[in-house]
């Protein structure tokens, strides 16, 4: 489960929206996962994804963690 450092929208075979393929970030860096969790439709305007966001700052940085802990 690499998410840390992958490109984004780059799994194979799943539906992105134009949306999230057009923004112009290129990977996944803890910044842009930042900015993606806070608020997707600010993140990449057009979105089709529900998800509303996860405003609560300390949370986000617990799910980075975890996220960037996968990796090792």
């Amino acid at each position: 489960v690499n998410i840390v450092g992958r490109d984004i929208a780059s799994v194979e075979g799943f539906n992105y929206s134009n949306a999230l393929q057009n923004v112009e970030a290129e990977q996944w860096t803890p910044q842009e996962l930042d900015a993606w969790l806070t608020n997707p439709r600010e993140y990449a305007p057009g979105t089709t994804m529900s998800y509303q966001g996860l405003r609560d700052a300390e949370d986000r940085a617990n799910l980075l963690t975890y996220l960037y802990e996968l990796q090792q």
